[in-house]
């Protein structure tokens, strides 16, 4: 199976237009699915470079994601949206059903296992019920226990860090990662993300038994100079690498 290339983008970095612009200039079949991030005013498990993104946008009308929601039907990019549980409580059940409204089928929540463990089980299910899958995020320091709950409660693809937030670069055995997730996620897509440096990374986790990767950090810089040149130079780059690995 061809392997699967996720971009992240902050919804509203640098604007909302330049987003809509840039996923439609990026090559047919170059992308797989959009990590489309809500503005948050505590992104805490996001790198420096993805945290700068957010700026000061703490709130936002939940009908911004509707260009960018229409254009990747049209492109046939699957989106998955990724949002701090801090935040969506705060919007209260609008939030919910604004999502559903705009035909958004699965979301991350990155701070929801790690620091709301009693609210996880119960927020699951309301999301279930308004159509809304959840993809679980683990990394290496997920206790074994979490991932085989979450993996029993859920039925998507699984989000799995190299590290444990973007833009950070610990030295780590990439393929000792890939192959631990694989012995602990059987039968279920995983797609890494959070720490991905270049190519030579993405082509790495393909070999090792990995069936995607995500990026986000790698083309931050771009975006905020508005160049969609240089940003779609780089996601092909990391397509063809993924491509070579198989």
């Amino acid at each position: 199976m061809r392997p699967r290339l996720l971009i992240y983008l902050t919804l509203g970095f640098p604007d909302n237009k330049f987003l809509e612009e840039f996923v439609l200039s990026i090559p047919e079949g170059t992308v797989d699915g959009l990590e489309l991030g809500l503005p948050s005013s505590d992104p805490r498990y996001d790198g420096p470079k993805i945290r700068s993104t957010h700026g000061e946008k703490s709130s936002f009308d939940i009908d911004q994601i509707g260009g960018i929601m229409q254009i990747c039907r049209d492109q046939e990019i699957r989106v998955n949206i990724l949002s701090y549980y801090s935040d969506i409580e705060k919007a209260g059940e609008r939030f919910l059903q604004g999502l559903s409204r705009h035909t958004v089928h699965e979301m991350i929540v990155p701070d929801l296992l790690i620091d709301y463990t009693e609210e996880a089980d119960t927020f699951i299910n309301r999301m279930r019920e308004a159509g809304i899958s959840y993809i679980p995020f683990f990394n290496a320091a997920t206790p074994d226990r979490v991932i085989e709950k979450y993996l029993e409660m859920t039925d998507s693809w699984i989000y799995y860090g190299l590290q444990p937030s973007t833009g950070i670069n610990v030295p780590v055995n990439i393929s000792e990662v890939v192959e631990r997730a694989l012995s602990l996620i059987n039968q279920r897509d995983i797609i890494f993300g959070f720490g991905i440096r270049n190519g030579s990374d993405a082509a790495e986790i393909i070999r090792a038994g990995g069936h995607g990767i995500a990026i986000g950090s790698a083309i931050v810089d771009d975006i905020r100079r508005r160049d969609r040149d240089a940003a779609v130079y780089k996601i092909r780059e990391y397509r063809e690498a993924l491509d070579s690995a198989v």
